[in-house]
């Protein structure tokens, strides 16, 4: 089947839009004369990108330096291994002797003083530091007022013991004088 309008498919070139034409030869463009404030605007504006650039590279190389940078291996394994033990327990079940805390301080006084974890990990040993000491100024605490109630209770019992050894060895007096029964007709 045929076309019905000849004009289809076919591009007439008059109708077709046109090309700009150079008005210069190719590699030389005119002498545009520009007043004192253009040509200085021409620089400002090129200016600003190039100062952008030249922010936007030194942030990505700081952003790259920065994310490239770990934490110390002797660190996150301390933080892992206190993290695994503490979990789900409170502050008065924590036993602060456990060779974890031992173990957990060793490991942080291997961590370098110029890594990017160093003022972490003489945090977390300072933590560990402060509550191993109120760890152990609670037992003491404890211990202290269990021997005052042992000692409290000695006493009392050895003022008992004291006291019926006197009663069983002291003459006692009679509230009530003897029943005399059957001398001098004594009738009750």
């Amino acid at each position: 089947m045929a076309n019905a309008n000849p004009h289809i498919g076919r591009i007439i070139p008059e109708a077709a839009p046109r090309l700009r034409e150079r008005r210069w030869p190719r590699g030389k463009r005119p002498e545009i004369k520009l007043s004192e404030r253009q040509e200085e605007s021409r620089f400002v504006g090129a200016l600003p990108l190039g100062i952008g650039l030249i922010a936007l590279a030194a942030t990505l190389g700081f952003a790259h330096l920065v994310r490239s940078r770990t934490d110390d291996p002797n660190y996150l394994k301390a933080k892992d291994s206190l993290f695994q033990y503490e979990s789900g327990l409170s502050e008065i079940e924590k036993n602060y002797d456990s060779p974890i805390y031992g173990e957990a301080l060793a490991l942080l006084a291997k961590v370098d003083s110029g890594s990017i974890s160093a003022e972490k990990a003489e945090a977390l040993s300072a933590d560990i530091t402060f509550k191993t000491d109120a760890f152990h100024r609670r037992i003491q605490a404890r211990t202290e007022a269990e021997l005052a109630t042992q000692n409290a209770l000695l006493v009392r019992d050895q003022e008992y013991l004291a006291n019926r050894e006197r009663s069983l060895t002291m003459p006692q007096k009679k509230k009530w004088p003897e029943c005399n029964e059957g001398k001098d007709g004594h009738a009750h």
